[in-house]
């Protein structure tokens, strides 16, 4: 099933929930993450944060732009967007966990608030980029899959907060676990679509990668000290760098044509 490797960043629907959060206080400077520990881990974003810029920009300088309109900090702290701690990112989450108030950082979140609710009050961030699937498919079926993957979409949108989507990779060789994800990632793109909210295709765009762009470890997406965002080369080689230029793309789309409405 072929779709766009960058969908849905100017909708009805995106521009309906950008009104809603701006109603509701969110701030047009601030995204924040949901994932797991492909989020988590360094690789991803917060080479942004740094106070000198060490990229490679290629073809890809008009981006530079995007990094600053997000560089603003959070009332949380002196964070950025691309430095501070989502409460919704943790190593080894999957949906439920990001749903579920057990999960909820202790002395940030309020009693009976889950982690994504917590992380949406917390930031007042107008867009959230949520990847997660890497451990659903070790923990669930497809079909709960999808039922906790709307419900994160549809608590998102009535917090006034535009979800996107980032469809997930897993290795052929790994068997029953690659034909689950297929599965998920089919799931991901038909909640996009019926929400009318962006998604990140990085599934598709990593299959012309060595390995799909994963790692050593065969398991998360391969990455390399220096090459975070060596946007002349390094995309087309490390899922890592790939996956951190599609979001920045993403962040620039939605925020010029939300700017432009």
């Amino acid at each position: 099933r072929s779709a766009p490797i960058l969908m849905n960043s100017d909708t009805a629907a995106v521009s309906a929930i950008w009104a809603s959060g701006a109603a509701l206080g969110r701030r047009a400077d601030v995204f924040t993450t949901v994932g797991d520990s492909n989020t988590t881990n360094g690789d991803f974003m917060q080479v942004f944060g740094l106070s000198r810029d060490v990229c490679a920009w290629g073809d890809y300088a008009y981006l530079r732009d995007t990094v600053a309109h997000f560089s603003a900090p959070l009332s949380t702290g002196a964070r950025t967007s691309f430095t501070h701690q989502s409460a919704a990112a943790r190593m080894g989450f999957n949906t439920a966990a990001v749903l579920d108030p057990f999960w909820a950082p202790s002395g940030q979140c309020a009693p009976g608030e889950s982690p994504l609710m917590c992380e949406y009050r917390r930031s007042a961030a107008s867009i959230s980029v949520i990847m997660l699937g890497g451990r659903d498919v070790l923990a669930m079926d497809a079909e709960t899959y999808r039922a906790n993957m709307t419900q994160i979409v549809g608590q998102s949108i009535a917090a006034g907060v535009i979800p996107a989507l980032t469809t997930f990779v897993v290795l052929p060789e790994r068997g029953d676990l690659y034909e689950k994800s297929i599965a998920f990632n089919l799931a991901l793109l038909d909640i996009a679509e019926s929400a009318g909210v962006p998604l990140i295709n990085l599934w598709t765009a990593a299959e012309s990668l060595p390995d799909h762009g994963i790692g050593p470890d065969r398991s998360h997406l391969k990455a390399r000290v220096g090459a975070y965002c060596a946007f002349d080369g390094a995309e087309h080689e490390l899922g890592g760098t790939l996956r951190n230029l599609l979001t920045l793309q993403m962040l620039d789309r939605l925020r010029r044509g939300l700017a432009a409405s």
